[in-house]
């Protein structure tokens, strides 16, 4: 197995864990997504400054690093949404479904801006999958 696979499960899990852990703390009464999304981000900042200090680098630069905060801050903006979500009392299996259809347009940008057109038997593969991922998305969601 290829290391990158490896590293996309441990994603996976700690992704899917992440959002059950987020929904079980958000059923306290009371519970303000918007803190929430505050606190589960200093979680984050701490992860990151430690992963940071093990590996430090000073590759800096400007454009990848605009594209880089751009970036954070549209994965905190989808981040808050579900939080709102999760407030809303949402279930968490059928948001999931929802919200994992990001796959649809992570492989569509993949394919035509980033120019990573598989094979053709790949592409059949890949476009397949993620139309299956948003027709799951849509059953859960109706």
């Amino acid at each position: 197995m290829e290391n990158w696979i490896f590293y996309g499960i441990i994603a996976a899990v700690c992704f899917g864990l992440n959002t059950v852990i987020y929904k079980i703390a958000s059923q306290k009464s009371g519970f303000s997504p918007y803190y929430g999304s505050f606190v589960f981000a200093l979680g984050i900042i701490l992860v990151f400054g430690l992963f940071f200090l093990l590996k430090p680098s000073n590759d800096f630069e400007w454009k990848s690093t605009s594209l880089l905060v751009i970036a954070g801050v549209i994965w905190a903006v989808g981040f808050i949404a579900i939080a709102i979500a999760i407030s809303q009392k949402a279930d968490i299996s059928r948001l999931a479904s929802i919200y994992n259809a990001n796959t649809l347009i992570a492989v569509l940008l993949g394919i035509f801006l980033l120019r990573e057109i598989p094979n053709a038997a790949q592409m059949i593969k890949v476009i397949a999958g993620a139309v299956l991922i948003v027709i799951g998305a849509v059953l859960v969601s109706i």
